[in-house]
């Protein structure tokens, strides 16, 4: 029965044209899908295990073993200072203090030898994670079927940081304690979820965000309950990811570390040289009453809580999900068979990009420098740059690989996307303030909301810009209007406006071109079965 209605399923519509290719590859998803994964799951590896021969010539391919081997030392490292790490708010620092104060054996046999290897050694882990990521990511490791191993690459990456942030918190002190407080107090603001938003009315009124952050802290704020929490999350982000890898190491029969017991002692010496030379940093104890200026992270997380200072909250919460997500999402673009670092100038830009921003936004937090209206439009504006300077020398190099003219391979719309997305947050951070930040209606909001006590912030901004046209999205100087020039919620909606019609239009343009494709293939394909049977 089900075989029958498959068939009819199959034999709705024909299988060229744009619609036809589109109808049958969402039928046959979920089947696709599978042998995709299984394809790439033979492919998969976590910590380059399955480039053991690559290794032997070639170093890059030998940092999988070493991160492996660092991992593996922060684990036996953390298993010996849980005999003596008491969890709890009131003993955490003092324990912490003991273990720093021991280099010699006595009531806690070389404690601070022990702490610095595993303090060292989880930075290590992520410098590692980082170079693996940027490795796959400028060599096109990702391609020809290894999208997945990019993929567990970033993840443990990602498991990696928030194992440190957890662990972070564990020595209860000042700095930690602030710094756990911002990030894990972020998803409250998801429940500001502006109206139009599909779903963000729910979201708002089932509090999803504030209830995320307290199951993250145990309660309303940083307590007790928080560090038993962070305890328990930091042991299992290392041990679920370790089970996971010796079952398939075990099953598949892989080398686990593709490195000579020689770099094993050397990466060993050099963590427990750091931990000799640059002590462990104890800190202050934590105190809730004091807010320290900057509060900052451990030094991975420090450019993205610049990234945060720039941006309104509840975006700043978006983009911090959204970031491994656009990087995903860049991977899956690339379609192209090439590897080479000098035919994917694209995505070299991006990882430059991203390197770049890295570093120059842990200096600025550093030294406390950052202003939202002055410095977001300039890197909104380089990134835009970048991307274009990628694509210039990617159609260069199209142009030239299929010697083709330059409007045969020019495409507009991405070249048009980004130059209208530049555009918008200039004229966002220079020319106007929108909604929340709007300076004149921020005077007149708390009057709507005491006179209207069932609004929302966001309907009392609606409220204002229906009443008081002068407080639209955009703040508009009067000088401005006088000389008849747009006024900014014009600018604004014109914006929203080629943001969704640029990407559709060029989906459509997209489509019909794979369409032609395919047709072409499949036109093809039976020519030559017609010559074979011919042939016969």
């Amino acid at each position: 029965m089900l075989i029958k209605f498959w068939s009819f399923l199959q034999g709705l519509l024909p299988r060229r044209g744009v619609v036809g290719h589109v109808y049958h590859g969402v039928l046959n998803a979920p089947v696709n899908f599978f042998q995709w994964f299984m394809e790439r799951w033979d492919k998969m590896d976590l910590f380059d295990e399955t480039h053991v021969e690559k290794a032997k010539t070639n170093p890059f391919y030998a940092i999988g073993g070493m991160w492996y081997w660092v991992w593996m030392l922060v684990i036996a490292s953390g298993v010996l200072l849980m005999i003596y790490y008491v969890p709890d708010t009131s003993q955490a620092f003092v324990s912490i203090e003991r273990m720093q104060a021991n280099w010699k054996w006595g009531e806690i046999p070389i404690g601070a030898l022990i702490r610095g290897i595993h303090k060292y050694g989880a930075d290590a882990f992520i410098i590692l994670a980082t170079l693996k990521v940027y490795r796959m990511w400028f060599t096109g490791g990702y391609k020809n079927g290894h999208e997945l191993s990019f993929i567990v690459a970033l993840l443990l990456l990602i498991i990696g940081m928030y194992s440190g942030l957890t662990g972070y918190l564990l020595i209860w002190n000042q700095r930690a304690l602030w710094a756990t407080k911002v990030m894990a107090t972020f998803p409250g603001y998801l429940d500001q979820n502006p109206s139009w938003i599909p779903g963000g009315d729910f979201i708002n009124w089932t509090n999803q965000g504030k209830t995320t952050a307290q199951i993250l802290l145990g309660g309303t704020s940083i307590g007790p309950a928080t560090v038993t929490r962070f305890y328990a999350f930091h042991f299992m982000l290392s041990f679920l990811v370790m089970i996971f890898f010796e079952l398939r190491v075990y099953h598949r029969g892989f080398k686990r570390m593709n490195i000579s017991r020689w770099t094993k002692f050397i990466l060993f010496m050099m963590l427990a040289g750091m931990a000799v030379l640059i002590p462990a940093a104890q800190g202050s104890p934590a105190n809730p009453e004091v807010t320290p200026n900057p509060i900052l992270s451990d030094w991975y997380f420090l450019a993205m809580y610049h990234m945060l200072k720039l941006q309104d909250p509840y975006l700043a919460t978006v983009l911090t999900v959204g970031v491994p997500a656009l990087v995903l999402l860049s991977l899956f673009m690339d379609r192209r068979p090439e590897t080479g670092f000098k035919e994917r100038a694209i995505a070299n830009w991006i990882g430059i990009g991203g390197l770049i921003y890295f570093i120059v936004f842990s200096f600025l937090i550093i030294n406390s420098i950052a202003d939202l209206h002055r410095d977001a439009p300039l890197w909104y504006y380089s990134m835009g740059l970048f991307l274009l300077i990628g694509y210039f020398q990617d159609w260069g190099y199209v142009m030239k690989r299929d010697g083709k003219q330059w409007w045969e391979t020019f495409h507009v719309f991405f070249v048009a996307f980004l130059l209208v997305s530049m555009s918008a947050n200039t004229l966002f951070h220079y020319f106007g303030d929108i909604r929340e930040w709007n300076v004149a209606a921020a005077a007149e909001l708390p009057k709507v909301l005491a006179a209207h006590p069932g609004f929302t912030q966001d309907q009392a901004l609606d409220f204002l810009e229906k009443t008081k046209p002068t407080l639209n999205l955009w703040l508009t100087p009067a000088a401005t209007l006088a000389k008849g020039m747009p006024k900014g919620m014009e600018l604004w909606k014109l914006h929203v406006a080629l943001w969704l019609i640029i990407p559709a239009v060029g989906t459509v343009v997209g489509l019909f071109r794979w369409g032609a494709k395919r047709d072409a293939l499949l036109d093809a394909a039976a020519a030559k079965a017609k010559a074979k049977t011919a042939g016969a």
